[in-house]
């Protein structure tokens, strides 16, 4: 099927209202984060399985649920260890366009999927806030805990490992 100048126009001007629909759309961005009990600002969020990008708790901050609580040294550490290795090269790592991001973040969801991948930013902050709940979860436990510093350096090739416990 040929199209016609004027349809080639017609569908290029509705991707066009498209991603600037998307782009108003995301105008709360995750800058705030709302409390259960309707205060704003940088509270701690329980997260759900449900959670996308753009319904993150703030950057920076993470809460520990219940089952997060319920886990052992072994499984944190493992879930830490998975994590870092991959976040490791965020810093690194090519980031896709302003253009690329906003066309995701209008297509996916007009196509029945999520918004997720639109803000590595964002992603970012709550996998390394999430990692610094876990490594002080660690701490209270008594367990050997990671030295985030380190093994979060782009420049790091060795799986990650834990601080030796000081034994008192």
């Amino acid at each position: 099927m040929i199209m016609t100048t004027r349809a080639i126009a017609l569908t290029s001007a509705a991707a066009a209202a498209l991603l600037l629909g998307a782009c108003a759309s995301q105008s709360g961005g995750l800058s705030t984060a709302m409390s259960p009990t309707g205060e704003t600002g940088s509270v701690g969020r329980t997260t759900t399985a449900a959670e996308t990008v753009n319904r993150l708790p703030s950057p920076g901050s993470y809460q520990l649920t219940s089952d997060d609580l319920s886990l052992d040294c072994k499984k944190l550490t493992g879930r830490m260890a998975v994590r870092i290795v991959q976040i490791r090269d965020y810093q690194s790592r090519d980031q896709a366009t302003m253009l690329a991001r906003g066309i995701q973040t209008a297509w996916k969801p007009a196509n029945g999927g999520r918004g997720e991948g639109s803000d590595p930013g964002g992603r970012y902050a709550h996998d390394r806030a999430q990692l610094e709940a876990y490594n002080q979860r660690l701490a209270e436990k008594n367990c050997a805990n990671f030295d985030l510093s380190a093994e979060l350096d782009p420049s790091a090739k060795d799986p990650p490992r834990t601080r030796p416990l000081k034994k008192s």
